[in-house]
């Protein structure tokens, strides 16, 4: 062999690139003959992309990438192999930085890189937050059964590693449920939920949610309600209420009216009649009562009765000539023989 050639300074101040040094992971020999990821699985892998933030989750991340990677099988190569390669891909912006800058050469198997991506993205603050969570689980009014177990198993799936017994979460999700709930459980289990073992406990709440789920307007279903809704018998109460308020003051308004008793007209008393203090005949009043806006058979006047439209002997006028008019008289002459 030929003696290697010495560098020359300028060498010596860049990095060697050719062997993919740069790369914090170490990837596996590949023995097959005819090895390749093909442009399209790797899109594939980077259309789910985990950039790092607040409101995603490194778990469920890690979860699927596993199950996009379990999808190809490829003989004399490994799993390590083929998740050490396609997993840059599935990473940007924050989390493609991290995995830069852990060092050369740190990842040379899939079990230290997926702990250690765990580790920097879960974090102890993201992990004491979902732990106090499902401590603390609560249902809303508006939530069913079904969504409830759904949104404390999606707890325990981003944060596995939790701590907590499996027979405590029964107790932590049975005490955050509503009375109604409650109830509805403790029958079904036949008296108490607690007199079962936590296997069969949890058993029972799947049944059930998944029985929610398909009769979601069941009884077992919360009422979902917003702040616009009124209960029924209230609104009764109200409509109910706001008639009497208007029959009350249409009984002021009509305690209010003072009908005189000599001419019949509305808006003064006896006593200040003008027939009375003028002398007028009973005719003049009666003619001034007809002037009056009301008719005589107003229905809305309060001296009115249904009785007394059209009575003779309630008219002053003349009847008998007005139910037996004189015949017409004739002012010209008739032509002979007419």
């Amino acid at each position: 062999m030929g003696e290697q050639q010495p560098k020359s300074l300028w060498e010596y101040g860049v990095p060697d690139t050719t062997t993919g040094a740069l790369s914090s992971i170490v990837r596996p020999t590949v023995n097959a003959a005819n090895f390749e990821l093909k442009p399209q699985y790797i899109q594939f892998i980077s259309n789910d992309s985990f950039a790092g933030l607040a409101n995603e989750c490194p778990v469920s991340h890690i979860a699927s990438f596993l199950e996009k990677c379990d999808t190809v099988k490829i003989n004399n190569v490994s799993e390590d192999a083929i998740r050490l390669r396609l997993f840059p891909f599935s990473l940007r912006d924050r989390a493609r930085e991290w995995l830069r800058d852990e060092g050369v050469g740190t990842f040379d198997t899939w079990d230290k890189l997926a702990k250690a991506f765990l580790v920097k993205l879960l974090g102890q603050e993201k992990t004491a937050k979902l732990r106090n969570e499902l401590a603390t689980f609560q249902q809303p009014d508006d939530e069913s059964l079904y969504e409830a177990w759904r949104r404390f198993l999606c707890l325990q799936r981003q944060g596995p590693h939790h701590g907590i017994p499996e027979w405590m979460l029964i107790h932590t999700f049975y005490n955050g449920l509503t009375h109604e709930f409650r109830i509805y459980i403790d029958a079904a289990s036949g008296g108490s939920l607690m007199s079962k073992s936590p296997t069969e406990a949890k058993e029972l709440i799947e049944r059930m949610a998944a029985n929610d789920n398909y009769h979601p307007s069941g009884r077992n279903s919360a009422k979902k309600g917003g702040k616009y809704d009124v209960d029924a018998l209230t609104s009764l109460a109200n409509t109910l209420q706001a008639l009497s308020h208007k029959f009350d003051q249409f009984q002021v308004g009509s305690s209010m009216t003072v009908t005189c008793q000599m001419c019949g007209v509305q808006g003064h008393a006896a006593n200040q009649c003008q027939a009375k203090n003028d002398g007028i005949t009973i005719e003049q009043a009666n003619a001034l009562y007809n002037s009056n806006p009301k008719r005589p058979y107003d229905p809305y006047s309060n001296t009115y009765n249904e009785g007394w439209k059209h009575n003779p002997a309630f008219s002053y006028k003349n009847t008998q000539a007005h139910l037996n008019p004189p015949p017409p008289r004739n002012n010209f002459n008739a032509p002979p023989g007419f």
